[in-house]
């Protein structure tokens, strides 16, 4: 049976941090506004995949098939 294995919540800063490098890489010149928008759907992101990190599937579950040409 799997075990939830509890983890931190991503912060609000390290998300900002994130957006702010993602722009930056990508030359992109975002406008002020859609900054709140943005962290959102980063905090959506983020919480989603603390959920499913959060499972502990163990050695019998294979979350993907595996190819084998």
């Amino acid at each position: 049976m799997a075990r939830e294995t509890p983890l931190p919540k991503i912060e609000d800063a390290a998300l900002a941090q994130l957006l702010d490098g993602a722009l930056a890489a990508h030359a992109v010149t975002a406008r002020p506004e859609w900054r709140a928008e943005a962290l959102s759907y980063l905090r959506s992101i983020a919480d989603a995949a603390t959920l499913v990190r959060s499972l502990d599937l163990g050695d019998a579950e294979d979350p993907a098939p595996v190819f084998h040409p």
